[in-house]
């Protein structure tokens, strides 16, 4: 009789599965793992110091100091923002500077509340809102003679300051300004003359103070003040000022580049330092690779792995020195509900006419 043939090589081979299961099992636990901790971190908080060279500094202001924050987003940085306050530890400074969306979309304000309280009570503080906040200023009738939203109200009850025009404080027998970005970049005698106008249609209406014109009559008389009281703070400013700009969103080569001109073509006082907010470091970024991705900007910028020039940290555009906040929380500006390798940080600014890198 012949050999019996051997099934086993006509049989599909077995497929193990066992071994990619468990590899998958490792890649989630991992993942897990780098989440978790990457949540940890972000409790965290940051101190970066930075110098920043202001040319013609008057000697008085060498050293002043401005804590820079921005981007809360309603986020809670340990109890009370206790991990904040750590990281501030004893450090003094003169000025604090709050550049935008410190609330955020959801509306929460108690953070930014607890957050006021943590500042020394003899340090001015100046609150800028961003493009998530909810509005500052109220046009529609809302029940009350109020201009103003009500956490705009509340934070001004803890002692910040709304920067709506110019202001100025004496530091040292020397003046140093911090003014909106926007004052540098709207026509303020135009913008005051459309204002009266707009006054005098609405007042001239049938009933002027029934709810809807009343609100509106009350917000446009409200940027009547703020208009012309930075007219006067512009007329008031000299040459060995010093001028800080607080923006939100960080102003462009294009528009630094038309402020130069006008500045110079009428005369006017042109900031020495602007500080912003917006980008929050990037929020998903990879080492060495840094932010992942930043939606497209009117200029061009942005997409995918852009580099943080212009986005982050210091730069210099058009001759101006422009600061952008890593930022605090997490903003849904971006793809990812999350900071990825990217823990908040707060900015000690140091003025000194002394030239850094």
């Amino acid at each position: 009789m012949g050999r019996r043939r051997s099934n086993s090589l006509f049989m599909p081979v077995r497929k193990r599965r066992g071994g990619c299961l468990l590899i998958l099992l490792l890649l989630i636990a991992a993942l897990i793992i780098l989440l978790s901790l990457n949540a940890l971190s972000n409790r965290y908080v940051r101190l970066e110091e930075r110098p920043i060279t202001v040319l013609n500094l008057p000697k008085k202001l060498e050293g002043f100091k401005i804590l820079h924050l921005s981007d809360l987003n309603g986020a809670t940085l340990g109890q009370g923002h206790e991990n904040l306050k750590k990281a501030l530890g004893k450090e003094r400074y003169q000025a604090v500077v709050l550049t935008g969306d410190m609330v955020g979309k959801g509306g929460k304000f108690k953070p930014l509340l607890d957050l006021l309280a943590l500042f020394p009570k003899d340090v001015p503080v100046f609150l800028l809102p961003g493009d998530s906040d909810p509005a500052p200023l109220i046009e529609d009738p809302h029940g009350t003679g109020e201009v103003k939203a009500d956490y705009i109200l509340q934070a001004e009850q803890m002692g910040a300051i709304f920067l709506e025009a110019p202001y100025k404080l004496e530091a040292g027998n020397q003046t140093i300004w911090f003014c909106p970005g926007e004052t540098f970049t709207l026509d303020l005698k135009n913008a005051v003359f459309a204002l009266e106008e707009l006054i005098k249609s609405l007042s001239a209406q049938d009933n002027p103070y029934e709810a809807k014109t009343g609100a509106q009559l009350r917000y446009a008389k409200h940027r009547l003040s703020v208009m012309q009281a930075s007219l006067e703070a512009f007329s008031q400013m000299k040459t060995s000022d010093v001028i800080v700009a607080l923006n939100h969103h960080p102003p462009d080569y294009g528009q630094l580049s038309e402020l130069s001109v006008r500045s110079q073509e009428q005369n006017l006082p042109s900031p020495s330092l602007f500080l912003a907010g917006q980008f929050n470091n990037g929020q998903v970024r990879l080492p060495g690779l840094g932010p992942v991705y930043i939606p497209g900007q009117a200029d061009g910028r942005g997409g995918w792995f852009p580099g943080d020039e212009g986005f982050t940290g210091l730069s210099i555009v058009k001759g101006y020195p422009v600061y952008i906040s890593p930022g605090l929380g997490i903003s849904s500006y971006y793809l990812l509900p999350l900071r990825l390798f990217n823990r908040p940080a707060a900015t000690l600014i140091q003025l000194t006419s002394k030239m850094t890198r």
